[in-house]
């Protein structure tokens, strides 16, 4: 009996050490799967509840900064700890500040980012293209009169569709970093490659023509003693080649939403939270209750530089002025005022490094969404250097970074599809060609979100080339 009730604690025990991350499991997945298959988007007061925490902070701030600081300097109270003219200073340069960053909150929350749904009709979606069935000399005939190999009618052999997946994958997305083989000068990828020079390979590149760093090794010698001793003979580096993304993303068949129906214009990304497509999507913002889209991503720029210089200016006031009080012999502190400084401050170290950020990639032409996508092949990248190399090879992953860049071009321009030649024209694409629009919420973009230029060193299906492929005007 105390056996049967062991074994049934055992077994009951088992479960439950596992449940805990089973459970985790099964909830991720739920989540994936709930978000998968949302079609419409969130409630209009979901979307919209950070919007009037803003204001209300907004208002709280003014409030404190108003009545509980300034007035008592303007009404030369005891407590005030400042001068009616510096109360006045202070009042007049908040109001400046305090209006402009409204001016551009409001803005950017009452102008759509711009919904593809609008511009596009609906369509069926495109069908990719049928993949030539493989040829071999097992399945193809040979035609006497025309010299060309026919397919035969019969299917081809389970070898030749396992070769032919292979051959299609790589022509597609090339092979994961995983797969490719460490090269060595000497290497034969098939039996007639040590006899041929590289120059007179088909698909090699500027890479393979680059002389490749080399270590020296020592080798001993397996015959008799009367051999001279060990001497150091040059070896390779093994050396891996850039795999940039092969997928043709600008084919129809790439940009087509099935949730929308539509094929997405070039840039448009589809939001779950507003469940639609949106012109040259950024990010979902919470803090303006809507995307941040071709449309108002001029506005979130001015919003983010009127918060960033309204927080710093509320922060450094309140905080110079309290530390005065402090130091004082009848200064008072004000808790509220504590409060706000408290609250300036984090919104000083949120909106500084995102603006910093946007201009940074307004700069470079990207947007939140494509600079991740970079980001992630620069660590796919550091990732297969730190397979081949060791971690004190800094100098051979540098000269590789330096292959790569000879060959391909850097990622952050070259490998940006969106790449406008210039960061001149990139920040006037967004911001526009006033100068008073790169500060306030006037004007609008040059782009209209549907339409954008190609970077040349891509082909028409939106695959990076090599250098040598480039236009002459661009090598």
């Amino acid at each position: 009996m105390s056996r049967t009730l062991r074994k049934s604690s055992t077994s009951r025990a088992l479960p439950q050490e596992h449940s805990c991350c089973g459970v985790i499991e099964k909830a991720t997945y739920d989540a994936r799967e709930k978000r998968a298959k949302q079609t419409k988007g969130q409630p209009w007061i979901s979307l919209k509840l950070m919007v009037g925490v803003t204001l209300g902070i907004i208002g709280y701030s003014v409030y404190v900064y108003i009545v509980r600081f300034c007035v008592k300097m303007i009404q030369k109270r005891r407590d005030g700890g400042g001068s009616r003219a510096a109360g006045v200073a202070l009042l007049v340069i908040f109001s400046i500040l305090l209006l402009w960053t409204l001016w551009a909150y409001l803005k950017v929350v009452l102008t759509p980012p711009g919904f593809a749904r609008n511009h596009i009709e609906k369509t069926p979606r495109p069908m990719f293209p049928e993949p030539p069935r493989p040829l071999s000399y097992e399945t193809a005939e040979y035609d006497l009169e025309t010299g060309d190999l026919g397919q035969r009618r019969r299917y081809p052999s389970s070898s030749t569709s396992r070769s032919h997946d292979l051959n299609t994958s790589a022509t597609i997305g090339g092979p994961s970093y995983e797969n490719i083989p460490m090269r060595r000068n000497g290497d034969a990828d098939h039996p007639n490659e040590g006899n041929r020079p590289h120059a007179q390979e088909p698909n090699a590149g500027v890479l393979d023509a680059l002389p490749h760093p080399t270590t020296k090794v020592m080798a001993t010698s397996r015959k008799s003693n009367s051999q001279p001793l060990p001497k150091e003979i040059e070896k390779p580096t093994p050396r891996i080649s850039r795999r940039p993304p092969m997928v043709p993303v600008l084919l129809p068949e790439h940009r087509y939403c099935s949730i929308d129906g539509i094929v997405k214009p070039y840039r448009a990304h589809h939001c779950r939270n507003c469940g639609t497509c949106v012109l040259k999507y950024d990010h979902h913002c919470p803090w303006i209750g809507q995307c941040v889209g071709a449309r108002n991503h001029k506005f979130f720029v001015n919003f983010v530089q009127a918060a960033c210089v309204f927080s710093v200016y509320t922060f450094a006031t309140l905080l110079g002025f309290t530390i005065h009080a402090v130091n004082s012999l009848n200064g008072d502190i004000d808790p509220q005022e504590i409060v706000v400084i408290v609250l300036a401050a984090v919104f000083t170290l949120f909106t500084a490094p995102l603006l910093l950020s946007h201009i940074h990639l307004i700069l470079k032409g990207q947007t939140t969404v494509e600079s991740m996508k970079a980001r992630v092949q620069k660590n796919r990248e550091e990732q297969a250097l730190a397979d081949v190399f060791r971690f004190w090879q800094i100098r051979e992953k540098r000269r590789t970074k330096q292959l790569w860049n000879e060959e391909w071009g850097s990622i952050e321009k070259d490998g940006n599809i969106w790449w406008l030649g210039s960061s001149k024209k990139g920040w006037l694409d967004v911001m526009g060609n006033s100068r008073w629009g790169w500060f306030l919420p006037i004007g609008r973009s040059l782009s209209d979100g549907l339409t954008y230029p190609v970077n040349p060193r891509f082909d028409e299906q939106g695959r990076w080339r090599r250098r040598v492929e480039w236009p002459l005007e661009l090598r």
